[in-house]
């Protein structure tokens, strides 16, 4: 191993005749560039030969000590790794060198957040999965009281514990496989970033997620549910907004921006009716709604006296509100007829593609366009086709015959 400090000048150091110590160091022929030592020195007190500082600089003894220990310790990564019988290259002897052997998969994973969240082309529904990932991982390790671990640690029997432990908790298997992908994501940013050798996770698959058929309220079901007047008026307010859901298909924070702000996402359409014309938070693509063919919309709305009076919730309570609502309408229902009882808001989502359909008839290419999605695979999480697809479709065939 050889091992050079250089001197580099910026062009305002070159005017001032100083230079920058650089470190470098060579292995078998292989050169890796350390950088810059920060040491800062006048270039007549640099002496070539022994590469380090005269005594004309009045801080020569230091400079030159801490040149001393920066080159004792590559020796000593080096001698390290030869008495270990590890494969020793310039590339590994660098990374040892620069990164910190005490950092944690935890600390990378907040470097890699930390340069997510600084992305502006990232939506913040997605900043706020990648939080929530990061404190169900954290939840694991600490439950396995290794939350130091490294991040060269976090290999495949580590991915494994996690996903058992999930499953323990009671995570959906969907969620787990998704998170998944999150979490080895901070082992293949580490590899990137130089601040591991190898991934651990280079080879560990993670498995597709396997959709389940989504659940939703049929139109049978949201009647009953409108007409049901709900005993505690939360619920009844909770119940309404439900209604709005089920009939837009907007995600809960996209409703919330329409009903704060409804100028600016209500136009006259091509059709001279009226148009929700909203970029999705998450992706920005339109989706493109005619109110004027859902009247359960103009229906809610007229009852608060506009959109601006409609109230809202947060997410959380609207979820527990609606499995409220759900309990106290199945009571009037028989076992066939009851309505999904862990609802929640994006079980309207559910609802508006099977209400449009397999009921109403529209075709695929529409309700992507409503939706705002472009790709016909993503209406597998939300809506299957059935029976009653095929029995519309042959009825507006005949209508259209007539």
């Amino acid at each position: 191993m050889e091992i050079l400090f250089w001197r580099h000048s910026t062009s305002s150091q070159k005017r001032r005749d100083v230079s920058t110590i650089y470190l470098r160091l060579t292995i078998n022929g292989q050169r890796e560039e350390i950088g810059s030592t920060f040491i800062k020195i006048h270039n007549s007190t640099w002496l070539e030969e022994s590469q380090r500082i005269s005594d004309q600089d009045p801080m020569s003894n230091f400079k030159n000590e801490q040149l001393s220990l920066m080159e004792g310790r590559l020796w000593a990564i080096y001698n390290d790794l030869l008495r270990k019988g590890q494969s020793v290259t310039a590339e590994k002897v660098r990374v040892l060198y620069v990164v910190p052997d005490s950092i944690t998969y935890m600390a990378t994973f907040g470097l890699f957040q930390k340069e997510y969240d600084a992305n502006p082309k990232i939506a913040e529904s997605s900043r706020k999965t990648l939080k929530n990932i990061r404190t169900l991982v954290l939840r694991y390790l600490i439950h396995e009281n290794r939350q130091n671990i490294l991040i060269e640690d976090f290999d495949e029997d580590v991915m494994k514990g996690y996903q058992v432990w999930a499953q323990n908790e009671d995570y959906e298997e969907s969620y787990i496989i998704r998170s998944s992908r999150g979490i080895k994501q901070i082992t293949s940013y580490a590899k990137r970033k130089k601040l591991i050798l190898e991934d651990p996770l280079v080879n560990f698959k993670i498995s597709h997620e396997k959709l389940k058929r989504p659940e939703y309220v049929d139109s049978i079901q949201l009647t009953v549910w409108r007409k049901h007047e709900f005993m505690h008026p939360t619920a009844q307010i909770v119940a309404d907004l439900f209604v709005l859901y089920a009939r837009t298909g907007f995600h809960y924070q996209d409703l919330m921006q329409i009903i704060k702000d409804p100028d600016e996402y209500i136009y006259t359409g091509i059709d001279s009716n009226q148009w929700i014309i909203k970029p999705r938070q998450k992706t920005q693509v339109d989706a493109k709604l005619p109110i004027q063919n859902f009247m359960e919309i103009k229906e809610i709305v007229d009852k608060y006296q506009g959109w601006k009076n409609l109230p809202t919730f947060t997410n959380s309570t609207m979820n527990m509100w609606l499995k409220v609502c759900a309990a106290e309408v199945n009571l009037k229902l028989n076992r066939a007829q009851r309505i999904y009882p862990k609802l929640s808001v994006k079980h309207g989502r559910t609802s508006f593609c099977d209400y449009c359909l397999n009921e109403l008839g529209i075709a695929r290419d529409a309700l992507l366009t409503m939706m705002g999605r472009v790709s016909a695979a993503e209406l597998e999480r939300y809506v299957r086709g059935d029976e009653r697809g095929v029995v519309t479709a042959f009825g507006n065939v005949k209508a259209m015959a007539s």
